[in-house]
């Protein structure tokens, strides 16, 4: 009996194999994000899913245990979405000619639109990851990638920053802008909660700035 659940717990583990098993999955995933993000996790149920994904509820209830199953296989994709995302965003920011100022201010801006469309799944992720280690691990992997990159174009940014030390600047900017994000978002607690995302973002660039000491 402890064998077979422990079997079961596992099984959303694995995507299908079979090109129309993988499809039918793939719309799963895809509704849940979506459903996700519009109703909160805890609207979210298995029988929505699988309305919204056009299928039957038995194909959502055989490959997914629960909800939580779900979650782990979102956030597992969301992580190694996130992690690709930064590379290639950084890889690409490192290019332009442009002020630093203006590129935090490109970074903020977009981290405040993607944030904003997903953030009933975020909100959920953002819970399990203050109780569930593995969560955790996952969230800690995609903020230590972002210091590393901000760490990488602060560098080579140098002579643009007045803040002597690179390395704890890096750290510092990069935990002063995911906890504004965070409370804007996942706690809805903010002080100033009449605040749009634009103003969010002009006020959170205007700190960053004055705390790296840009060069106007």
């Amino acid at each position: 009996m402890h064998a077979k659940r422990k079997t079961q717990a596992r099984k959303d583990l694995y995507e299908p194999k079979q090109k129309r098993s993988r499809e039918k999955y793939e719309r799963v995933i895809r509704a849940s994000y979506a459903l996700a993000s519009e109703v909160g996790f805890e609207g979210l149920t298995l029988a929505k899913i699988a309305k919204r994904a056009g299928i039957a509820p038995s194909t959502v209830y055989t490959r997914f245990e629960d909800k939580e199953a779900l979650l782990h296989v979102l956030h597992t994709k969301a992580t190694e979405q996130s992690l690709q995302e930064i590379s290639t965003a950084f890889e690409r920011l490192r290019q332009e000619d442009m002020p630093l100022k203006d590129i935090l201010k490109a970074t903020i801006e977009r981290s405040l639109q993607i944030t904003d469309e997903i953030a009933g799944f975020q909100k959920a992720c953002y819970q399990r990851a203050l109780s569930d280690p593995v969560f955790a691990k996952r969230e800690a992997t995609v903020r230590e990638t972002l210091k590393q990159h901000v760490q990488e174009l602060f560098e080579e940014r140098r002579s643009e920053i007045g803040h002597s030390n690179i390395n704890i600047c890096a750290q510092f900017f990069v935990a002063m802008y995911t906890s504004v994000i965070t409370e804007h978002f996942m706690t809805r607690d903010f002080p100033v909660e009449s605040m749009s995302n634009k103003q969010v973002a002009r006020e959170l660039v205007s700190a960053c700035a004055a705390y790296l000491k840009l060069e106007d």
